[in-house]
């Protein structure tokens, strides 16, 4: 394994590791269907069982969902081994906590079948689980560190640039 992917796969394991005991934790405590208070003002807990993707669609098609949740694993540790990215931590930690949580929603859709969502907004109509929450800040950031990589290039571009009509010039 290559050292300099560690906060890969650490932000990985941690997303995947979390998302699997909280889901043990709402199995074994709710009851489906029912709301418990949680964070006040915030969240309750309801157990759901969602057979279908972001807000149950293609609900129905479980090896559609595991093909794509399985393309989407294999995607993201190809791009992280094929690619200089070791030295960027924003990158290396928003896609560990994708990859995360692409497995723990792929371990739910290939072992039960559908997701466990238990996390639900006060006042809203979804319900979700960490898996999710690591997808979506994942996503978020590895926009900073794309956006990071690219600047840090441009910089690096004009100092070659630079350092080039340096030397011309003498």
């Amino acid at each position: 394994m290559n050292k300099n992917l560690m906060v890969f796969w650490l932000s990985a394991c941690f997303v995947f590791g979390l998302d699997r005991v909280t889901k043990v934790w709402a199995e074994r405590t709710l009851a489906l269907g029912e709301k418990v208070p949680g964070i006040e003002g915030w969240y309750e807990w309801s157990l759901y069982y969602n057979p279908g993707a972001a807000g149950g669609i293609f609900s129905g098609h479980v090896e559609f969902l595991i093909t794509v949740s399985a393309l989407a694993v294999f995607s993201l540790v190809w791009f992280m081994k094929k690619g200089e990215h070791d030295s960027n931590a924003w990158l290396q930690i928003g896609l560990g906590l994708m990859l995360g949580g692409a497995l723990g929603n792929l371990f739910d859709r290939v072992f039960y079948h559908h997701v466990i969502d238990f996390i639900n907004p006060i006042g809203e109509s979804y319900i979700f689980n960490i898996a999710d929450k690591g997808i979506r800040w994942g996503l978020y950031l590895g926009l900073v560190g794309l956006w990071l990589s690219r600047r840090n290039l441009k910089r690096a571009a004009k100092k070659q640039v630079s350092s080039s009509e340096r030397t011309l010039e003498q």
